[in-house]
């Protein structure tokens, strides 16, 4: 698989720097909010296609029939594009709900699945047989170029730098400004991609030297994670496997076990030639380690089933599934392997990964079309737990449906508005301002947080949406308890900027452990377009200055009579509450504020 003709570097270094240009034009578009980036219908087919085709054009030019290739690629684009409008219409109507949970699920997806298509697409346009040991060398010199071309640009983008702040020291500031122009760095950092890629190209021995002595490193460790497998499974006759399930992470640490067998093994019995590896007697017992494969694959769907029966299918449980089916069929393959051919089992490596493969590349597809929408039904799953009477409605993760399932979860609330006009106040409120579930929310007892709290100057009433923005804050912040070492909290109410409203400071007090208290966090609550926000404070003896949106600001101290050491957790719940203005007025130059802090 040496390189058959000279890399045609002219057009990859214009194929680099044209992706450059495109890449910025998208950016400014997403930062000016214009066309197309307010139509992700528009959008997602935009930034797919200029990420990935030019990537397979960089890799894969002059590497053998380039007409062929291109011929593939186009007929792939033409998918990709297909694939991402739908994914982008699941972000439609565009500013109704977030759907950043949707993009990233769909680029880790698309990713793996364009990885995958891309050795395939090498190989039909090469004009050797199809073969695993083929599509295994592509994978890896495919990686390991993108690699080395990703650090080649980090370090360019350094020496840019470094270019840089070397001349404004002597007062050029010229390169500064033209370095952190984006025009200038969208093509300047293509071109610094593909003129990487053109040199690790041409330097394949060195790669595959690479992907050898990795090789050697894996052979390694692939003996160390099946006697762990082994291990494992035979402890769990007398542990139980409850307890693996307690943790919560149980099924997550079941799966990476699982891929990392098989990626070893398949990295150290790459070739599929028959030729073992490994001495005679490690080589069975590794053929006999693989076959608890397809016991921790059952252990992992039990987890997987046991929380969709407790808590309803989500796409996180959904690609939970998918990816124990691509471990499961891998290792059902070679344990079927390992009884059939029983120590010549490598031989069916090489059909049983590239059929998978092909596999692999099609639930990527799937899982970003409409017949296999993860989110769609996870939003059905969800609400049949209210139906089936397992949850009441006012129980329901708005939250969750309405910020992760997209598309979906937004049709689903508007539904649920529309037929059932007579919903509970709180319900409404649920569904229109909903609210993370917070972390070990059973811990925080919200009726002994208001019944206990110090309210400063003089007891108040505090608005709704001041105490809906402190009890959906930080659980470390509002948990209490002496075991928390936070015990105390105090609220008061001032004008912090000297508008005739009153602002809220919210302080979380710990003891010292010497009969003082200290400040454990402070956030304050301010009014600003007639929505409450929160800021957070930073605390540094009796004294603190507060900002507002506005630039005017002012102090707030917690006046005491002590003297010598200031017990502060005293100081805010006795001392006399007032403002104070800054010692330092706010600079003003034409349009810039200055503010001393």
């Amino acid at each position: 698989m040496s390189q058959t003709k000279p890399l045609p570097k002219r057009l990859m270094i214009s194929v680099a720097v044209a992706q450059g240009l495109l890449l910025f034009f998208l950016y400014k578009a997403h930062d000016l909010k214009m066309w197309p980036s307010e139509s992700p219908v528009v959008a997602f087919p935009l930034w797919t296609l200029v990420l990935v085709i030019p990537v397979f054009l960089l890799l894969s030019l002059g590497q053998g029939n380039d007409r062929k290739f291109l011929r593939l690629t186009g007929v792939f684009s033409v998918v990709l594009a297909v694939i991402a409008g739908y994914m982008g219409w699941q972000g439609e109507p565009y500013g109704e709900f977030p759907f950043s949970d949707l993009t990233a699920i769909y680029s880790l997806s698309i990713s793996v699945a364009c990885f995958k298509t891309l050795m395939y697409l090498q190989q039909r346009a090469s004009p050797r047989d199809m073969s695993y040991q083929t599509l295994f060398t592509y994978s890896w010199r495919n990686f390991l170029i993108l690699a080395c071309s990703g650090l080649f640009v980090l370090g360019f983008g350094l020496l840019l730098l470094l270019w840089s702040k070397l001349f404004l020291i002597i007062g050029v500031d010229f390169f500064e400004s033209l370095f952190s122009e984006q025009w200038f760095l969208f093509p300047v950092l293509g071109f610094a991609f593909g003129l990487g890629t053109i040199i690790f190209r041409e330097l394949l021995p060195v790669l595959d030297s690479i992907t050898t002595l990795l090789q050697g490193l894996i052979k390694i460790l692939l003996p160390m994670a099946l006697f762990l497998a082994v291990l494992f499974v035979l402890a769990l006759p007398f542990t139980g496997i409850a307890i693996l399930w307690e943790t919560g992470i149980g099924t997550t640490l079941l799966l990476w076990l699982t891929a990392l067998i098989l990626f070893f093994t398949n990295a150290v019995y790459q070739d599929s030639s028959g030729v073992n590896p490994y001495s005679p007697i490690i080589h069975r017992l590794i053929s006999l380690g693989l076959c608890v494969l397809p016991i921790i694959c059952c252990l992992s769907f039990y987890g997987l089933l046991l929380r969709w029966e407790q808590y309803g299918l989500t796409v996180q449980r959904g690609w939970g599934f998918l990816v124990w089916l691509i471990l499961s069929l891998f290792s059902v393959g070679y344990v079927w392997g390992i009884v059939t051919r029983r120590a010549s089992w490598p031989l069916v490596l090489g059909k049983v990964n590239t059929v998978m493969g092909l596999t692999l590349v099609a639930l990527m597809v799937l899982t970003n079309s409409p017949l296999l929408n993860l989110r769609e039904m996870s939003v059905a799953s969800q609400f049949s737990r209210v139906e089936n009477g397992t949850i009441q409605l006012k129980d329901l993760d708005f939250f969750y449906i309405h910020y992760h399932l997209g598309r979906s979860g937004y049709l689903a609330i508007e539904k649920l508005k529309r037929e059932h006009a007579d919903l509970d106040a709180d319900i409404l409120e649920k569904i229109n301002n909903p609210v993370r579930p917070m972390m070990a929310a059973k811990n925080i007892d919200f009726d002994k947080f208001w019944r206990e709290i110090n309210y400063r100057p003089k007891t108040f009433e505090v608005p709704r949406q001041v105490v809906k923005l402190i009890e959906q804050g930080s659980p470390n912040f509002m948990r209490v308890g002496p075991q928390d070492g936070v015990n105390e909290a105090v609220l008061i109410e001032a004008d912090l900027n000297a508008d005739g409203g009153l602002e809220y400071v919210l302080i979380r007090l710990f003891d010292r452990g010497d009969g003082r208290q200290e400040i454990f966090q402070a956030n304050y609550y301010y009014l600003i377009d007639n929505q409450w926000r929160i800021g957070r404070l930073n605390h540094s003896g009796g004294r603190q200055h507060f900002f507002s949106s506005t630039g005017s600001s002012q102090m707030l101290s917690a006046s005491s009579s002590n003297s010598g050491v200031i017990d502060t957790g005293k100081a805010i719940k006795t001392g006399k509450i007032e403002t104070e203005k800054p010692f330092f007025e706010n600079l003003k130059v034409g349009e810039i504020l200055l503010q001393p802090n």
